[in-house]
C-alpha cells in the first residue's frame, strides 16, 4: 500500500463522514421538534429541552462519529504504520540489492580474488550492521579431516577482532562444529539465535560472546572452498530473509569468482603448456591446409632449418624430398591418421629420415590438418647399432662358452641359444619343448630336481651347481650351471639356466688329486729337506730328509722354529730371510746349523709362499760346496796379489829402463843432427834407425807404464774445463804429417753447443789419439776419417770412423784385451803394441764411460765412446762426503 491510496481513502472517511452529518443534522433540524413534541406536553419540559436540544444533537452525532471514526482511524494508522514499515524494508531491500549488485560488479572486474575479499566483506558489513563479518577458507588435512583458517574479518566498533585468533587457524570441523559442516555440505543456511542452540555449538559460541549467528557456505563448483557469515554480539538477532538471500548472493558470487579464476588460470596454464608443448616438442609441429602452412612450432624451424617466418605459408611438401611427396600428398588427400616413414629435405637441400603423423582437426571454423615432422635420424642409427648389437649378441651367444638356457616350472624347456649344438652336439628345436630332466644323468637326477624345487617359491632366487648333462652322440659331459628364479619377470616368465663344460676342469681336479699325491709321495722321499712354515716361522709339516739332515726326530722338529738351532751369527740373516719370504713369497738364504750332536753344517734354505699363512721351504747341506768356494776364494785372492806383484815389478822395470832410453833416444838424436862431427849416409840412417827403436821402445813402456798404473788402482782423474773444438784442432795438428803422407780426408763434425766440457784433459786427448792413429794406421792411402761429437744430457758422444780394412768380426770382442793385434802374424804388416785401446777403454771406463766397436771387414770400423760430463764433479763431492 502506498501513500495515495492511504490518501485517498482518508479522502472517502471525510466526505462520508460530511456526507452522514449534514444528513443527521437535516433529519434533526426537521424532525426534532415534531419528535419532541409527541414525547413531551410539558411546555415547561419542552422549553428546557428546546435549550438542550442543540448539546443533545451534539452528543449524539458525536457518539455516532465516534463510533464510526474509531474503527476506521485506527485502520488508517495501521495503514500509514505499514506503510512506514513498508517503505524502510524497501529502502532496505534497495540498499541489499545496491550492495549486491556493488560486489557482483567488484568480483568480475577483478584480477585477484584475494585482493577484493576483505573490501567486499566490509561492504557487507557496513549494509547489514552486524557486529562481526567473517570469511573461512577450508584445508584438507589427511589427519584431521577437513579443517577451517579464517581468512578475512571485518568487525563493528567496540567489537574484539578474532582474525589472529590462533584457535581459529587450521580447525578441524570435527572440533570445532561437525552440525555446521553437514549443514554446510547440504547447501544450507547456518542462521540461530545462540541461546537456542543445542551443545556443544551454544557453549562454543557464547565463548565468544555471540548472540546470534549467520554462516553461508562458499562452493566452488562442487567444492566446499569455505564459508562468509555474520556474527550479532549485541542482539540475539533473527536473521531476516535478506539477510540470508544477501550474503548466500556474494557467498556464490565469491564461489563463481574463485571457479572462474581457476579456470582462467587453468587457461593460461593450458595455453602455456600447449605452447610450451608446441615450442619444446621432439619434433616439428605443422598445421596446413591443403598443404599450406598456417602455423608452425619452433620444433620445425630447428628440424627443417627454415624460420617460422619463412614456413608459415610455405607449401609443406617442399619439406619433403621430391621421390616421397606423391606418398605425402596421397596420406593427405585420404585423410590417413597413420604414421609412416619418408626422406625429409631441409633448407640446405640435405636429406634426412622422417616419420609424418597427422590427423585433421578444426582450426578456424574450417576444418585443417595438423601434422607432426619428427627426425628419426638417430632412431635410425640406433636401430641399425641395435640390428648390429643383435647380430653381435647372437654371434657372441653362438662362440660362448655358456649355453643360455630356459625352463618353466614344471622343467620343460623353453629356450636354448644356438651355441650348445657346438657345445653338446644338439640343435635348440631338438631340445626345445623336452624336459630339462631326460638330459640329466641318472645318478644326477635327484639331486638336480631337488636344487630347482628350492627355486620355485623364492623370486631373484640363485643357485649353481654340478651335474652330468646327455649330448646327443650319447656321450656324458659334466657341466657346471646357474639357475635363477625369474618365473615372476613378464620377460622371462622361467627359470633362467647358463651352463658350460667342465669336463676338462674335472678331469684337472682328479689330475690335481693324482698330482697331490704324488707330491706327498714327492716330499717324503725328496733328496732335500722339506719344511712346510706357518707365518711365524714354526714347522707345521716336515719329511724324512729333514729329521736325517738335522740329526732330530719328526715330532722334535714340529713346532719348532727355524731361527731356533742356527749359529747366533746367522740369527739376524735367518729372522731377515723369514721377512723377505713373508712380504715377496720368495727368500733364499745360507746358514750355518747345529745338529742335534752339536755339529755344525752349512744349509741353503729356498722358500716360497703357498698361501697367506702357509710356506714351503727346501733345505739342502752346502757345507763340501762351502769348503769348495773358500778354496776358490783363496786362490782368487792369491791370484790377485800375484797380479799386483807383476804389476809393481813392471811399472818398477818400465820405470827402470826408461832411463838409459832416453839416453839413447838423446845421444841418436845428437848424432843425426851432426853437431859432432859429419856423418856419412849409412850411418845416418843407422842413427835414425836407433831413434825411431828407442822411440817405439819408450812408448810401449810408457803404455806398460800407464796400464799397471790402473791395474794397481793408481791413476786418478785430474779434470780441467776445456774446449772439445780446440782439443780437435790440437789432435788434428799432431796427426795431419802422417794423413798427409796417405792423402787422407778427415773430416771433423762437432755438434756440441757449449764451449767447453769438464773431464781429464790428458787423458781425453790420449783416448783421441790412439783412435785417431789407429784409423789412420789401417786406413789406406786417399782413404777417409771422420770423427762426430755430440751431447745428450751429461755424457760427451765421440765416434771415429774410418774407411780401412776392418775388424773381422771373430776378433771383435777381443780388441780392447792387451797385446791384441787386427794382424797377429809374425808377418804382420801394421805395427804396433796392442795396448793402445786397452787404454783407451781404461781412461774411458775411468770417466764411467763405455766405448763400442761396429767394424764390417774391408770397409772399415766405428769407435764410439762415451763420458759422462760431470764425472769429475762427481767424484770431488764423493770424496768430500767421505773425507
Amino acid at each position: 500500500m502506498d501513500a495515495t491510496s492511504v490518501f485517498d481513502r482518508g479522502t472517502k472517511i471525510v466526505l462520508r463522514f460530511i456526507l452522514i452529518y449534514v444528513f443527521l443534522a437535516s433529519v434533526w433540524v426537521l424532525f426534532s421538534d415534531s419528535i419532541l413534541t409527541q414525547f413531551v406536553s410539558d411546555v415547561d419540559t419542552y422549553s428546557r429541552l428546546q435549550t438542550y436540544k442543540g448539546w443533545a444533537f451534539i452528543v449524539f452525532t458525536g457518539a455516532l462519529l465516534l463510533v464510526y471514526l474509531k474503527p476506521r482511524i485506527e485502520a488508517l494508522n495501521k495503514s500509514q504504520k505499514t506503510l512506514l514499515d513498508a517503505e524502510q524494508e524497501l529502502k532496505s531491500r534497495l540498499d541489499y540489492e545496491l550492495t549486491t549488485v556493488e560486489c557482483m560488479q567488484i568480483l568480475l572486474e577483478t584480477t585477484d580474488i584475494a585482493d577484493v575479499l576483505p573490501d567486499i566483506l566490509d561492504i557487507v558489513h557496513r549494509t547489514v550492521g552486524n557486529s562481526r563479518s567473517y570469511i573461512f577458507q577450508n584445508e584438507e588435512d589427511h589427519k584431521l579431516g577437513l579443517c577451517m583458517s579464517q581468512a578475512y574479518e571485518v568487525v563493528a566498533d567496540g567489537i574484539s577482532r578474532e582474525i589472529d585468533n590462533p584457535d581459529l587457524k587450521h580447525l578441524p570441523y570435527s572440533e570445532g562444529s561437525s552440525t555446521l559442516l553437514t549443514t554446510l555440505q547440504a547447501k544450507q543456511h547456518y542462521a540461530h539465535v545462540v541461546e537456542e542452540l543445542d551443545e556443544p555449538d551454544r557453549t562454543i559460541l557464547s565463548e565468544q560472546g555471540i548472540l546470534s549467528i549467520l554462516i553461508l557456505p562458499i562452493f566452488c563448483g562442487q567444492e566446499l572452498w569455505g564459508f562468509i557469515g555474520f556474527d550479532d554480539c549485541e542482539n540475539a538477532r533473527q536473521w531476516h530473509e535478506d539477510d540470508i538471500n544477501l550474503l548466500r548472493i556474494v557467498a556464490d558470487g565469491i564461489g563463481e569468482a574463485i571457479l572462474r579464476k581457476r579456470a582462467e588460470k587453468a587457461l593460461k596454464e593450458s595455453e602455456e603448456r600447449f605452447k610450451a608443448l608446441h615450442n619444446a616438442s621432439f619434433g616439428g609441429i605443422a598445421i596446413h591446409d591443403k598443404g599450406v602452412i598456417l602455423d608452425c612450432n619452433q620444433g620445425l624451424s630447428e628440424v627443417s632449418g627454415h624460420t617460422i617466418e619463412e614456413l608459415i605459408g610455405m607449401d609443406g611438401l617442399l619439406l619433403i624430398a621430391e621421390d616421397f611427396r606423391g606418398i605425402v600428398m596421397s596420406n593427405i588427400l585420404s585423410g590417413s591418421e597413420e604414421a609412416y616413414e619418408v626422406i625429409g629435405l631441409r633448407k640446405d637441400f640435405t636429406e634426412y629420415p622422417l616419420r609424418l603423423e597427422a590427423k585433421n582437426i578444426p582450426y578456424k571454423e574450417k576444418e585443417v590438418r595438423v601434422v607432426e615432422f619428427r627426425d628419426i635420424s638417430k632412431q635410425k642409427k640406433a636401430e641399425e647399432a641395435l640390428r648390429e648389437n643383435e647380430t653381435k649378441l647372437n654371434a657372441m651367444i653362438a662362440n660362448i662358452a655358456d649355453v643360455i638356457a630356459i625352463s618353466d616350472e614344471g622343467g620343460i624347456n623353453i629356450y636354448k641359444s644356438p651355441n650348445i649344438e657346438k657345445w653338446f652336439g644338439w640343435r635348440p628345436e631338438e631340445i626345445v619343448g623336452v624336459s630339462t630332466w631326460a638330459n640329466i644323468h641318472p645318478d644326477d637326477l635327484a639331486r638336480t630336481q631337488e636344487i630347482f624345487a628350492s627355486l620355485q617359491d623364492k623370486p631373484n632366487a640363485t643357485v649353481s651347481a654340478e651335474s652330468r648333462y646327455l649330448c646327443k652322440d650319447g656321450t656324458y659331459k659334466w657341466i657346471e650351471f646357474t639357475a635363477i628364479n625369474l618365473l615372476h619377470n613378464p620377460s622371462i616368465k622361467g627359470i633362467l639356466l647358463n651352463y658350460h663344460d667342465i669336463t676338462v676342469h674335472k678331469q684337472a681336479e682328479d689330475a690335481l688329486r693324482e698330482s697331490e699325491k704324488k707330491f706327498r709321495n714327492y716330499i717324503e722321499n725328496a733328496p732335500h729337506g722339506i719344511f712346510i712354515l706357518d707365518e711365524k716361522g714354526s714347522y707345521v709339516e716336515i719329511n724324512e730328509t729333514a729329521c736325517v739332515l738335522t740329526g732330530y726326530s719328526e715330532n722334535e722338529l714340529l713346532g719348532t722354529n727355524l731361527i731356533d738351532r742356527v749359529v747366533p751369527e746367522f740369527v739376524y740373516k735367518a729372522e731377515n730371510g723369514l721377512k723377505e719370504l713373508i712380504s715377496n713369497g720368495f727368500s733364499s738364504v745360507e746358514l750355518l746349523f747345529i745338529r742335534k750332536d752339536e755339529t755344525v753344517c752349512w744349509l741353503r734354505r729356498d722358500a716360497a709362499k703357498l698361501s697367506e699363512t702357509r710356506y714351503l721351504m727346501f733345505a739342502s747341506d752346502i757345507t763340501e760346496k762351502k769348503k769348495a768356494e773358500h778354496s776358490l776364494i783363496e786362490a782368487k785372492m792369491m791370484a790377485e796379489e800375484n797380479s799386483r806383484i807383476k804389476s809393481e815389478f813392471l811399472a818398477n822395470m818400465s820405470h827402470e829402463l826408461r832411463t838409459p832410453l832416453t839416453a839413447i833416444i838423446g845421444f841418436s838424436d845428437m848424432l843425426r843432427t851432426e853437431k859432432f862431427g859429419g856423418l856419412n849416409e849409412k850411418q845416418l840412417g843407422f842413427a835414425d834407425h836407433i831413434l825411431k827403436s828407442g822411440e817405439h821402445l819408450l812408448e810401449l813402456i810408457n803404455e806398460i807404464l800407464d796400464l799397471s798404473k790402473i791395474e794397481a788402482g793408481k791413476m786418478e782423474l785430474e779434470c780441467e774445463e776445456f774446449s772439445l773444438s780446440e782439443m780437435f784442432d790440437e789432435i788434428e795438428t799432431l796427426t795431419a804429417p802422417i794423413m798427409g803422407r796417405k792423402n787422407i780426408d778427415l773430416k771433423i763434425d762437432n755438434n756440441i753447443q757449449t764451449r767447453q766440457i769438464f773431464a781429464d784433459r790428458l787423458k781425453f786427448k790420449q783416448i783421441m789419439y790412439n783412435l785417431l792413429s789407429n784409423a789412420i794406421k789401417f786406413t789406406s792411402d786417399n782413404g777417409n776419417i771422420s770423427i762426430v761429437a755430440d751431447k745428450t744430457d751429461n755424457e760427451v758422444l765421440v765416434s771415429v770412423s774410418d774407411s780401412g780394412i776392418g775388424i773381422p768380426e771373430h776378433r771383435l770382442k777381443d780388441i780392447f784385451n792387451p797385446f791384441t793385434q787386427v794382424d797377429a802374424s809374425n808377418k804382420r804388416k801394421y805395427g804396433g803394441t796392442g795396448l793402445g785401446l786397452t787404454l783407451v777403454k781404461q781412461f774411458v771406463e775411468m770417466h764411467n764411460g763405455s766405448i763400442r766397436v761396429e767394424s764390417e771387414e774391408g770397409k772399415g770400423s766405428t769407435f764410439t765412446f762415451t763420458i759422462v760430463d760431470s764425472i769429475c764433479n762427481q767424484k770431488i763431492s764423493v770424496d768430500s762426503e767421505i773425507e
